[in-house]
């Protein structure tokens, strides 16, 4: 019996010395691959089409960190389901570092509530690594109405024989959730109708096609400009430093209406934490680069960086709020 114990016991010790030298070779490839991180092109997959705000975030920050990394950083377009394709594909793409989301508040705190059904598991999450501007949302209307501030647009849509139709970038988003938040707080009746991307949706804005929208100002701003739209308000609980004139909706009456879409950088499940570091290393330099800032700030952004550590609590803390407004709404994904 003593040899059966003696011969079980060094069994047990060749293991464990087998499954320790397997996790250190482990952690040491894992180590190299950090060390020589990035060694290839690096993906950055965007949940729109090209020419909204995230879009537009994704090549300003791929042009400079492909000149920081001295690696090309290429953005992928992959629009549809609200983000979800876009999602389910980096959810999915090996966690090496080298497939890049470039998500908004809608792909990480709001989809998990909205849809039922995912293309990736919901409960394995992102792996946070930076978040990188806020795009405030404005209120804004097609130009031929006779509609100039935010008491106006409610007194005419509630006179008005049929619902208007306002546009956004797709069911679920928080250009969506936000105009049902602006409806079930007025109580005025309005058609919702998703569109691909924020530029497709601030087209039909300016044709009339849609009455209303929330949209960010780069979508906006060449409208405005030419006299197709016309801006009511902006979504943020204080007004923004580069549209001063703009006033904010809460101040507009309708009080404690409050959303924003906060654009981060986030990699697939179980990246390991030495990939993160490197990346959120030169993300951060990017973002903090005098020439980034600006390009981003005159589109109307507003900056942002976190660690990977608030980013990520940011991002529960979006969920939470989120998840109780598409309860009070009723939002489901069509």
């Amino acid at each position: 019996m003593k040899i059966r114990w003696q011969r079980l016991l060094a069994h047990c010790e060749r293991s464990t010395l087998r499954v320790l030298g397997i996790t250190t070779l482990m952690l040491c490839c894992l180590a190299a691959a950090a060390q020589s991180y990035p060694d290839k092109p690096i993906r950055f997959v965007v949940p729109m089409a090209p020419g909204g705000a995230v879009d537009s975030v994704s090549r300003a920050v791929a042009h400079a960190l492909s000149k920081k990394m001295g690696q090309p950083v290429v953005v992928d377009n992959k629009p549809g389901a609200g983000g979800s394709i876009a999602a389910g594909f980096v959810s999915n793409a090996a966690p090496d570092g080298y497939t890049v989301f470039v998500a908004d508040t809608g792909q990480l705190s709001i989809n998990p509530f909205l849809y039922k059904k995912l293309p990736y598991d919901t409960s394995k999450g992102f792996v946070a690594v930076t978040d990188a501007v806020a795009a405030p949302l404005y209120l804004a209307v097609n130009a031929d109405l006779p509609i100039k501030t935010v008491q106006e647009l409610i007194a005419y849509a509630k006179t008005a024989k049929e619902p208007l139709a306002y546009g956004s970038v797709g069911v679920g988003s928080v250009h969506h959730l936000g105009m049902e938040l602006l409806v079930s707080k007025t109580g005025i009746k309005a058609t919702h109708i998703p569109f691909k991307g924020a530029s497709q949706s601030a087209v039909a804005l300016a044709s009339g096609e849609v009455q209303m929208a929330l949209s960010a100002m780069p979508s906006l701003k060449p409208l405005v400009a030419a006299g197709k739209v016309r801006i009511l308000g902006v979504t943020t609980p204080q007004r923004v430093a580069q549209t001063p004139e703009v006033p904010t909706v809460s101040e507009s009456g309708i009080s404690g209406f409050s959303v924003a879409v906060n654009v981060g950088f986030v990699l697939p499940p179980n990246t390991p934490e030495a990939i993160v570091t490197a990346l959120y290393r030169d993300m951060s330099d990017v973002l903090a680069n005098p020439e980034v800032q600006t390009q981003l700030t005159t589109m109307g952004l507003v900056m942002l960086k976190s660690n990977p550590r608030d980013y990520a609590n940011a991002i529960k803390d979006d969920a939470d709020k989120y998840r109780a407004l598409i309860k009070s709404t009723g939002a489901v994904a069509e």
